[in-house]
């Protein structure tokens, strides 16, 4: 599979990047803000496909504008970090969720070519995947004598 859940050292292996972005109670995090907090966090439901030609990513983000989505290509192209939010009227007031989410990508794929489109709710990222290349064997010539210095710096 060329997706993961992307993790900088979490025992959580990347899931828990908006699951648990609540505020801590008693030490336990909570899995969404407060109803009375102003901000909450959601974490958008995707789905993978993929075949021997490309890579699919459809996240679902209905109510969000592409103005208010940011996706960037992260630690060489290897990690897919999106973000984003709406607004929700309520009564008198409005409601802001936030999502993020990370994914490692993998090396098969081509993420100069990554494309974004947002259609009806929901955003859908496709990658090429890179040729594969044969392996190639290639012969070291052994020559007699010293080996040469290290280089200097």
């Amino acid at each position: 599979m060329s997706l993961s859940l992307w993790s900088n050292n979490s025992p959580f292996g990347g899931f828990d990047d908006d699951f648990f972005s609540g505020s801590p109670v008693f030490g336990i995090p909570a899995l969404t803000a407060f109803k009375n907090d102003n901000l909450l966090h959601s974490s958008p439901r995707y789905e993978v496909s993929e075949n021997s030609k490309q890579f699919r990513l459809a996240v679902d983000v209905p109510g969000v504008k592409a103005d208010d989505i940011k996706v960037d290509l992260e630690q060489n192209g290897r990690v897919l970090h999106m973000k984003g939010h709406r607004k929700v009227e309520k009564e008198n007031s409005f409601e802001e969720y936030k999502f993020e989410k990370r994914f490692t990508l993998g090396n098969d794929l081509d993420t100069a070519k990554l494309t974004a489109n947002l259609s009806d709710g929901v955003l859908v990222l496709t990658a090429p995947k890179k040729e594969k290349e044969e392996p190639k064997a290639t012969t070291v010539p052994i020559t007699l004598g010293e080996a040469p210095a290290l280089m200097d710096e």
